[in-house]
């Protein structure tokens, strides 16, 4: 049996200007937001569904990270007070949270696609939705990695100064750009299925060239310039600011921050509205 999917029109305001369809898409998008907050339950729902441990597992998994990663770097490395002025555990788990909810949702978006053959082939709404919806699911393990964070600055009694009010901005200006790379790499991936694989080999790579786990002070001159063009490094680097410096980001590195951010959701959005014609004819 054929199946046929209603074709989307072009906007008039496009076709009228030459405007990309992207640019209409967002009126759209915000209309079907309830269909958002819908299938990102629906994935916070199934994610630990047939797990014994069930949401254990969202304090299990940063815990175990942070204990391992503390022992290495710490008592065998032995990165220790001579570079870093707060207990490392503190320091660590500062940057390696929002490094887990990047990495965790972008690979989770990029199987968003084509882990939802069904949806996509018979019923017609934005898709980009469910890929927003896979990066909305894993703020659900961010928020309870907080308490993790709370509860490791009252055992070592280091507290946020008012600077903390500047999470908010910070993590947006993640969210933004997270979503921009997960949309165009989403769509590669139902055309490649090498792009969730790659996706691995990239984040794991790009885990070791960003100061989570070290200071950005113990890279030597000559190759700081990468972690300059690292987004998420300056992103890491924020959040220790404001929560453990008690100073703020800067509003140069916050413009820089949402100018990165916001270009590369519009060229991640422009990617995937080209690539989503052919979506039906890939499943």
């Amino acid at each position: 049996m054929n199946r046929t999917l209603p074709v989307a029109r072009r906007h008039p305001i496009a076709a009228t200007f030459g405007l990309p369809d992207f640019l209409p898409s967002f009126a759209v998008l915000w209309q079907r937001r309830e269909l958002l907050w819908s299938m990102t339950g629906r994935n916070i729902r199934s994610q630990y569904k047939q797990s014994i441990l069930g949401y254990a597992w969202i304090f299990v998994n940063p815990l175990m990270q942070m204990l391992v990663l503390t022992f290495v770097f710490s008592t065998i490395l032995r990165i220790g007070s001579d570079v870093i002025p707060y207990p490392f555990p503190l320091f660590l788990f500062v940057a390696l949270l929002p490094w887990m909810f990047f990495s965790n949702a972008l690979s989770s978006a990029t199987d968003s696609i084509s882990g939802s053959a069904s949806l996509v082939t018979k019923v017609y709404f934005p898709r980009e939705i469910l890929v927003a919806a896979a990066v909305f699911s894993k703020i659900v393990d961010l928020l309870f990695g907080l308490l993790i964070l709370l509860g490791l600055m009252v055992f070592y009694n280091e507290y946020p100064s008012w600077t903390a009010v500047w999470v908010p901005a910070i993590f947006a200006i993640q969210l933004l750009f997270t979503i921009g790379l997960a949309l165009p790499l989403a769509a590669l991936n139902l055309f490649f299925h090498d792009v969730r694989y790659l996706v691995g080999v990239v984040l794991l790579v790009w885990f070791y060239i960003t100061p989570v786990i070290y200071p950005v002070e113990m890279v030597p001159d000559r190759y700081k310039v990468l972690f300059d063009l690292n987004p998420l490094s300056l992103v890491l680097n924020a959040y220790r600011r404001v929560l453990l410096d008690g100073t703020s980001p800067g509003w140069d590195r916050m413009l820089l921050g949402i100018a990165g951010a916001l270009l590369a959701f519009l060229l991640g959005y422009y990617l995937f509205k080209r690539m989503e014609a052919g979506f039906a004819d890939r499943i």
